[in-house]
């Protein structure tokens, strides 16, 4: 069997369009967002952990649900056989390339042949770049997963190991993990209190964007690969409010955001 594994489901849906015809898994999940339980967790009680944590987040959509298809996507790698390959489209930001190191550490022992495609480019807005790239898909080795693996393990542990995790590991052959885990460890609160996020989201507002398009536009600006989306930015502004960093005041069709006390 030959399986390909896709950030979205806007990549997933070019693929098809491109003639893609084998087995196909979108992984939904952004580890970005919640707790993430530590390597050690077993991985029906990181589920449910995640399971939990994202119907906090999104409380509309069902808890036992979000389980389900957490549990299929993490029984479809361990299911794969040596007679199998996996596919693995991904592009360059730290949304994907924190995805990317999980799916890798659930894959390090597979007998699967494990390829993995890792473009700077949104592949929806591309169809045509997965018949062009396949044939430049990356064998990974025992060693390639290993390093990605070891980074997600970082990044479960917490922001102690993760920053003891070596800056250039790996900076030669994967530069893109590289970055997205110097600028993964930049999301931990500073002496502020803040993360770099929240921080520029401040910045934003504070120089006169207050509708939720323009900051979440802004916010995309300022980042060398954009990673966040609108309802991720959404929160954080929220959580911003929350604190009382900012005011939200409903205007109409719109939201605006508003430094405090304005």
């Amino acid at each position: 069997m030959e399986l390909h594994i896709f950030n979205g489901d806007c990549a997933f849906e070019a693929w098809r369009s491109s003639g893609g015809t084998a087995a196909a898994l979108v992984w939904r999940e952004n580890y970005l967002e919640g707790r993430i339980p530590g390597k050690a967790v077993p991985p029906e009680e990181f589920e449910r952990i995640r399971a939990e944590e994202l119907h906090r987040l999104m409380p509309e959509l069902d808890r036992e649900k979000i389980l389900t298809e957490l549990r299929k996507m993490d029984q479809a790698v361990a299911g794969l056989s040596g007679r199998d390959s996996v596919f693995l489209w991904f592009d360059a930001c730290m949304y994907d390339q924190i995805m990317l190191s999980r799916i890798l550490f659930l894959l390090e022992n597979t007998p699967a042949r494990v390829f993995l495609v890792c473009e700077d480019v949104v592949w929806g807005e591309h169809p045509e770049l997965f018949v062009e790239k396949k044939p430049e898909a990356r064998l990974l080795s025992g060693a390639d997963l290993r390093l990605f693996a070891s980074a997600w393990e970082a990044v479960a542990e917490g922001e102690e190991t993760l920053r003891r995790f070596p800056a250039g590991e790996g900076a030669g052959r994967f530069p893109f993990l590289a970055k997205a885990l110097a600028r993964y460890r930049e999301e931990f609160p500073g002496a502020d209190g803040l993360g770099r996020s929240e921080r520029q989201l401040l910045e934003i507002i504070r120089s006169g964007k207050h509708s939720g398009p323009e900051i979440f536009r802004a916010a995309g600006a300022c980042e060398e690969h954009p990673f966040m989306g609108d309802t991720m930015c959404r929160r954080l502004l929220e959580g911003l409010a929350a604190r009382r960093l900012i005011e939200i005041r409903p205007g109409g069709d719109s939201v605006r955001y508003l430094p405090a006390g304005r």
